[in-house]
């Protein structure tokens, strides 16, 4: 059994702002219970498992997503549904209602969203460390300053069934992640065993938490596959990326056609640039730029005045 400390519980927060904000600088995550809308997670498991049943995963017979086959090449099948459902989540008026209060702006949703399926990961072995995937996605989005949204689309049995968990206060030590190390990963022990949170999440739960705040999917002892989904969100106050499709790569000049006004915006690639596809690892190379940003492909880009781009990932939304 997996066993991690308890998430502090903001929901009795809701309505006391300063507390909640107060809370939000001191932790970098808050998590609350039941305030999405449980109707909308269900159709939205139902689209998960469609999409799961669509790779020979799962049996809809069954109510209990068990895996019944190994995974696919296919990374992340639910990812297929794209916007159909995550544009639904993000106007649910409570999870809004939050971020307007932390940010004391309008939120500005990101078209980035991840409709995860943990898959089992067999049983523990002999000394293995199961924070392993802890990481701040910060070091993968430089200057994005973006907050991220994670929720459970069927409950989490308990802690071994691949749940979520967060290191309140870590937001705070600035980049962990060790470029020295394989994967640029955060060395094992950096962050103490006790300070982790985490819970047995239901539907409706929701997670909310800084993008330099570190995280991890923990094991899935289980032999169901969970489902959850986290969608990115920022400040209408903050710098905005450049969203669009690509319409012409010449060298290291990118030009994209923006989403919101159709307008034509050159953004200037370099070493320094964190180049990634939807997964941020393998880093791509500067000179392989068009494996990411060739024409028709739908890119995000975090620039500068200069239109030096700090990061440039693939979207697939």
């Amino acid at each position: 059994m997996i066993e991690v400390a308890e998430f502090k519980d903001s929901t009795p927060l809701l309505g006391d702002d300063e507390a909640l904000r107060q809370r939000w600088d001191d932790d970098g995550c808050l998590y609350f219970r039941g305030i999405m809308d449980p109707k909308l997670m269900a159709w939205g498991e139902g689209l998960y498992r469609e999409e799961l049943a669509k790779e020979g995963l799962i049996d809809l017979a069954n109510p209990a997503p068990v895996l019944i086959a190994e995974p696919t090449d296919t990374w992340r099948p639910c990812d297929r549904i794209g916007t159909q459902f995550w544009k639904e989540v993000v106007k649910e008026p409570k999870l809004v209602a939050i971020l307007r209060t932390l940010f004391q702006a309008e939120p500005t949703w990101l078209p980035i969203a991840a409709h995860r399926s943990g898959y089992p990961s067999g049983p523990l072995k002999e000394g293995e460390y199961i924070f392993a995937g802890q990481h701040q996605d910060a070091f993968y989005n430089e200057g994005m300053n973006s907050t991220i949204c994670w929720m459970p689309v069927r409950d989490v049995a308990d802690m071994s069934s691949g749940t979520f968990a967060v290191a309140p206060g870590t937001h705070k030590r600035g980049v962990m992640h060790d470029p020295s190390l394989e994967r640029n990963k955060i060395p094992d022990g950096a962050i103490s065993p006790d300070e982790w949170r985490s819970a047995a999440y239901r539907v409706g739960d929701v997670v909310i938490f800084r993008d330099d705040t570190a995280h991890a999917a923990l094991p899935n002892l289980s032999n169901e596959i969970r489902m959850s989904m986290d969608i990115r969100v920022g400040s209408s106050k903050a710098p905005q990326p450049v969203t669009g499709t690509v319409e012409a790569v010449d060298g290291t000049a990118v030009t994209i056609r923006t989403d919101d006004d159709d307008a034509l915006v050159t953004v200037y690639v370099d070493d320094d640039t964190y180049i990634r596809d939807m997964n941020p690892q393998p880093r791509v190379p500067t000179h392989e730029v068009e494996r990411i940003a060739y024409p028709g492909a739908r890119v995000l880009a975090m620039a500068g005045e200069d239109r030096m781009a700090k990061v440039l990932r693939r979207n697939r939304y």
